[in-house]
Parts: structure tokens; C-alpha cells; sequence
């Protein structure tokens, strides 16, 4: 029943679906909203690619800049301060906390090149990511934001990764 609900606020509201972890189900996802864009349209993305459980701002993933030098239009950026209140560590029922949504000037990111440039793709992304930290004041985390694992086989992966570095 839940999911059938969620399934149908967030399709009411145009959200689309991004299934984690599969490369081409990301980009299905960029697509649709690069058609919502050249559509003239607004669309929002969660750079760090799922929620911070711990407040930290996470590092940006590149979808955001392909977007916007792919569409040619500028990023809002927007810092979101308190959600992490609202349900801390992800788990459980969400929590009465105050979140503030603060907008910055729109970006025009066209200057750091063409969209099929990884590097005009990362520093764009980074000064998007500079201007959200600035609006949230949120600490830097400095690398990749990772949902939760969910099974026990991918638990032990990610503590043998951290090992061997």
C-alpha cells in the first residue's frame, strides 16, 4: 500500500525514477530529463545522488552538469538545511524538524565547455556543488555519498574496499 502511494505522489508530481546502481537506468533517467528541459520546463536533481544521513555534503555526481550544458540552461542551485533532522540515519519514521530551502543565483555553466568533455562535465558539477555548500553551510565530505548497503554481501564488499585502501 505504501509504495503504491509513494508510486503515485511522486508521479503526480513528475518525479522520475532513478534506479541506483545501473548505468543505463541513469541515463534513461538524464534523458527524461533533458526532454523535460527542451520542453522549456523546470527540473530538479539531487546531485550527490541520494540523501546525506549525516548532514555532510557529499560529492556532486556529473548528471547535473550534462544536463545543463547538454540543455544549454542554467542551474539554480538550491541548500537544503535540516532534512537531516527530519529522519536522521535514513531509518524510521520522519520526524516534525524545521528545513530550510535557501535558492542561489541561476549558473550558467556553459564557460566550462561541452557537455562531452569529463572535465568541463566535473568542474562544472564542483562549482555547482561549491555554491550549494555555500548556501547550506553544510560540512564537505570530500568524496561519493553511497546509499545504505542492503544486503550483507554488499556490507562486507564496501569494508573490504575500505581495507585495501
Amino acid at each position: 500500500m505504501k509504495g503504491r502511494l509513494q508510486r503515485a505522489f511522486f508521479g503526480g508530481v513528475g518525479a522520475v525514477p532513478v534506479e541506483r546502481g545501473a548505468g543505463s537506468a541513469a541515463q534513461d533517467a538524464l534523458d527524461a530529463g533533458l526532454r523535460v528541459l527542451q520542453a522549456g520546463e523546470a527540473f530538479s536533481i539531487y546531485p550527490e545522488g541520494t540523501r546525506s544521513r549525516d548532514g555532510r555534503l557529499y560529492r556532486g555526481r556529473t548528471g547535473v552538469a550534462w544536463l545543463a550544458l547538454t540543455a544549454g540552461v542554467p542551474v539554480v542551485p538550491v541548500g537544503l538545511i535540516g532534512t537531516d533532522r527530519m529522519q536522521p540515519g535514513g531509518k524510521g519514521p520522519i520526524r516534525f524538524a524545521r528545513v530550510t530551502v535557501k535558492f542561489g543565483e541561476p549558473l550558467d555553466l556553459s564557460h566550462f565547455g561541452p557537455a562531452t568533455s569529463g572535465r568541463a562535465r566535473r568542474e562544472a558539477t564542483d562549482a555547482v556543488m561549491a555554491e550549494i555548500q555555500r548556501l547550506s553551510g553544510q560540512e564537505p565530505a570530500g568524496v561519493y555519498n553511497e546509499p545504505p548497503a542492503t544486503t550483507v554481501r554488499e556490507r562486507v564488499s564496501r569494508i573490504l574496499r575500505r581495507e585495501r585502501r
